[in-house]
């Protein structure tokens, strides 16, 4: 079996994990890489016994005999070379996220389709956690679904570059953090139709790592209310102000509720009408008939994103989160700041096929007494 060739677009921090995660498989392996700053990249390749740089990722793709790219330069420079790269037939992984306007989200989308190519849009939420959750969104276990929330707050990046200048950027927390709890909502309950939120710069004067003083005018304070077809709400917030770091996911039903990420348990469920086979008992939020099901999410899949990029390239079957998933999620936070600039709902008009995770009875609450 051939190896996977496959380019990297971007040699910061963040790319460092896709060469360790390739490093462990056999059948895939790292070419080329690219930095616009051509010492940037020949150190980088240094680092992980890459053959070649290059300081144009147009000359990479063109000259390099690829079967992918892997793109994690700063998000606003996803759009380009990730078009150009499926404009050329290649399958692309692309770092969160997918870019900084709709508009250009929905080309990789149309393109990826046109082309018949791999696009998997990050973030990756196939993790053992996540994929155990969704066995447990039943109504044996929570009745109907009632509401969700989630999100993704920490202090704000220790970092003092690009990510506190919207010139550079484009966007703050919602590009940068919101995406994960949107993602991990929308990943488990489908696609949503309607989204109204408040955005905002809370902190314009900011200290960050090793105490220097920057002036920040990207979004940092953010707050979705995300509506479903059957009238449930998802209360979505991402702050660049705590203390600490938050990232929970909290899904409710008229009967128990799913817990992901919260108060140190990686899943609890909770359910007093109907206690887990084989799982833990525990006490969470002070509430009895919680469970941790440890059995369940050991059993779960835990590919890597470059192992299942690898495994969507030699089948040919698209990731499991679609590009038209993560377009959705996309429309979602673009629809927020929209909404946010005009003090209107902003109506989604993207979906995607959410296969048969969920019956759509559990959505049904107006029918009958619950």
């Amino acid at each position: 079996m051939s190896k996977i060739r496959l380019g990297m677009i971007g040699s910061g921090d963040i790319s460092r994990r896709y060469f360790e995660q390739a490093a462990k498989l056999e059948d895939v392996e790292f070419v080329a890489t690219y930095s616009r700053k051509l010492e940037n990249a020949e150190r980088k390749a240094a680092e992980h016994g890459v053959p070649r740089w290059y300081d144009d990722y147009r000359q990479l793709l063109d000259r390099e005999e690829l079967d992918a790219v892997v793109v994690t330069t700063p998000h606003s420079l996803h759009a380009e070379p990730v078009i150009a790269a499926l404009e050329r037939g290649l399958h692309v992984l692309n770092e969160k996220p997918m870019a900084t306007s709709f508009e250009d989200c929905a080309q990789m989308v149309y393109l990826a389709e046109q082309q018949g190519k791999i696009f998997m849009s990050l973030p990756y939420d196939q993790n053992p956690a996540m994929l155990a959750a969704a066995r447990y969104l039943d109504e044996a276990y929570i009745g109907k679904i009632t509401g969700a929330e989630a999100q993704l707050s920490l202090p704000g990046p220790p970092r003092d570059n690009w990510y506190y200048d919207r010139s550079v950027s484009h966007g703050g927390a919602v590009l940068d953090c919101l995406v994960y709890p949107v993602s991990r909502i929308v990943a488990l309950l489908g696609p949503a139709v309607s989204v109204i939120a408040e955005v905002n710069t809370l902190i314009p004067n900011r200290i960050v790592g090793g105490g220097k003083r920057v002036n920040s005018d990207v979004d940092d304070n953010v707050s979705l209310i995300v509506e479903f077809s059957g009238g449930q709400h998802a209360v979505i917030r991402t702050l660049w102000g705590m203390s600490l770091k938050q990232n929970n996911t909290i899904l409710y039903g008229r009967k128990g509720t799913i817990a992901l990420g919260d108060s140190g348990f990686p899943l609890v469920i909770h359910s007093p009408d109907q206690p887990l086979p084989d799982a833990e008992s525990v006490t969470w939020r002070g509430n009895t008939d919680c469970y941790v099901p440890h059995a369940t999410i050991a059993a779960m899949p835990n590919e890597s994103m470059i192992a299942h990029f690898a495994q969507c390239i030699r089948t040919g079957t698209q990731p499991a989160q679609s590009g038209r998933q993560q377009l959705h999620v996309h429309e979602i936070m673009f629809g927020a700041y929209r909404s946010a600039e005009t003090g209107r709902r902003y109506k989604l008009t993207t979906t995607f096929d959410h296969g048969d995770k969920l019956k759509p009875d559990i959505f049904d609450t107006r029918s009958d007494f619950i």
